[in-house]
C-alpha cells in the first residue's frame, strides 16, 4: 500500500508518499482500501509537531476516511467485503493511505443510508458534521427558538454548525468570519446574518439587543472565546469545539458563577474513547442528514494523495471554504 508519512515536524515538504506493506485486520478490526481522506486543521498540527506525546513520529495523518471493506477481522459482525463505508480513525489516524485499519464502531456502512452520498463527502463529512451534531444536540441541547452564534462560520466544522442548529430549531443564527471573502462563502450555510469577527461583539449586540445569545460554538478560543462571554444570556453557554487561534486565556469561575453562564467542551476524539458506540450512532444520524440532503456539505477541492502539500498549503493560507480531501485509491 502507499501512505504518505510525516518522520519529522515541518512544513508542507515533510509528507512523503512511501511504499508499506499491505495491512492485516487485528481482532475486531477492518482494513479499508481508502478512495478518500479528508483534510484538516489537525493534520497540520500534527505536521508541525503539535500532538507528539499522542502521535510521535513517524505518523501517518488522517482523521477520516471513505472506502470499501477490504477484510474483516475476527469479531466483527454486520459488515462485508467490497461494502462502501466511512470511518473515524479518531484514536490512532492513518488515513493519508490506500488502506486504513478502522473500527466498526466508529465506521457507517453508507449502503444503509436513505438517499444518495458521494463517497467523496462521507470522507469530508464524517467528522466535522458529527462534531457538529453532538454539540448541538448532545452537549447545547438546543431550544426551539433559540439564539446562537458560531464562530468560523466558513470553515469545515462551522460550515455544519449553523445548518445543525437550524435543523434541531434554532431562531436564529449568526455567523462570523475572519475576511470579507467569507462572508460570500459562507453565505448558503444557513446563516441568518454573517459578522467579521474583529467586530463581532458589537454587531452582535446590535442584532441580539441587550438580552444577547443562548449559545456560542467556538473552534477558535483565545481572545475571541473571552470576548463572546459578554454576549451571553443568564444561563447561556459556550462550547468549546477547538483552539485555532492558538490562545489560551484562564476564565474566571467567579465571573461565570455571577454571571449564570457555563463553558463546556467537546472535542469528538477523546469523547470516543469514552463512548465509541455513542459516537458511531451520531456519525449514523449525522451522515443520514447529509444522504437526505437535510443539510449540505462543502467540499472545496478533491487532490490526488501526491498533491497532499498543495492541499495543507491551501488550508493553511485561510482562503477555503469547507473542506479538502485526497483521493487516494
Amino acid at each position: 500500500m502507499k501512505s504518505i508519512v510525516i518522520e519529522r515536524a515541518g512544513g508542507t515538504e515533510v509528507l512523503k508518499v512511501r511504499e508499506m506493506p499491505d495491512l492485516a485486520p487485528r481482532y475486531g478490526e477492518m482494513i479499508v482500501d481508502v478512495a478518500y481522506a479528508g483534510v484538516g486543521l489537525v493534520d497540520i498540527l500534527i505536521r508541525k509537531g503539535g500532538f507528539t506525546e499522542l502521535f510521535p513520529f513517524p505518523v501517518i495523518p488522517g482523521l477520516e476516511v471513505s472506502g470499501f471493506v477490504r477484510s474483516i477481522g475476527d469479531g466483527v459482525e454486520g459488515f462485508r467485503i467490497g461494502q462502501p463505508v466511512a470511518s473515524m480513525k479518531l484514536l490512532e489516524l492513518g488515513g493519508y493511505a490506500t488502506q486504513a485499519r478502522v473500527t466498526p464502531q466508529l465506521t457507517v456502512p453508507l449502503d444503509s443510508l436513505e438517499g444518495d452520498l458521494d463517497m467523496a463527502e462521507a470522507a469530508a463529512s464524517i467528522v466535522n458534521l458529527t462534531t457538529a451534531y453532538f454539540a448541538v444536540k448532545q452537549v447545547n441541547r438546543i431550544r426551539q427558538g433559540d439564539t446562537v452564534l458560531v464562530h468560523a462560520a466558513a470553515g469545515g466544522l462551522g460550515s455544519f454548525l449553523g445548518q445543525i442548529a437550524k435543523r434541531f430549531g434554532a431562531g436564529k443564527v449568526l455567523g462570523t468570519v475572519g475576511s470579507p471573502d467569507k462572508i460570500k462563502l459562507a453565505a448558503p450555510l444557513g446563516y441568518d446574518e454573517l459578522l467579521l469577527r474583529s467586530d463581532f461583539v458589537s454587531e452582535v449586540k446590535r442584532i441580539a439587543g441587550v438580552q444577547g445569545v443562548d449559545a456560542v460554538f467556538d473552534p477558535v478560543g483565545g481572545e475571541t472565546r473571552a470576548r463572546s462571554l459578554e454576549l451571553l444570556r443568564p444561563l447561556g453557554q459556550i462550547v468549546a469545539l477547538g483552539n485555532a487561534s492558538g490562545g489560551e486565556l484562564a476564565h474566571q469561575s467567579n465571573e461565570i458563577w455571577l454571571g449564570n453562564q457555563s463553558i463546556a467542551g467537546f472535542n469528538l476524539g477523546a469523547y470516543a474513547m469514552y463512548d465509541p458506540v455513542g459516537v458511531g450512532q451520531a456519525a449514523r444520524e449525522a451522515l443520514q442528514l447529509l444522504a437526505s440532503r437535510e443539510v449540505r456539505s462543502e467540499v472545496h477541492g478533491i487532490y490526488p494523495m501526491e498533491d497532499a502539500s498543495e492541499a495543507h498549503r491551501l488550508l493553511e493560507s485561510g482562503q477555503t471554504t469547507g473542506k479538502l480531501v485526497l483521493q487516494m485509491g
